[in-house]
């Protein structure tokens, strides 16, 4: 089942009143076992009691880029023998 139904049964659940554990066995009971676990239900019900109701994941990014690629392609391409654990000394 796609997830952001799952998150729309849980905000429903929620404002039903119900406790985050009690929603995730009501879930899991109609959906079949394992739809949710008890740590997700518990992590919606968290921000939907915040007040953020968007059911969408937060855009995390991408990490910062340690190595330029082009300097570790022309490493690379000069000697092809050199293994990663070389590479990442020289990093």
């Amino acid at each position: 089942m796609d997830m952001l139904k799952i998150r729309l049964i849980m905000e429903c659940e929620f404002r039903r009143g119900s406790k985050a554990a009690e929603a995730a066995r009501n879930i899991n009971d109609v959906y079949g076992w394992n739809t949710t676990n008890d740590r997700i239900t518990n992590y919606w019900f968290a921000r939907f009691r915040s007040g953020n109701f968007d059911l969408r994941n937060e855009p995390r990014g991408r990490p910062k880029m340690l190595v330029d690629n082009d300097e570790l392609k022309a490493i690379v391409e000069a000697d092809d023998s050199q293994t990663t654990v070389e590479l990442a000394a020289a990093f």
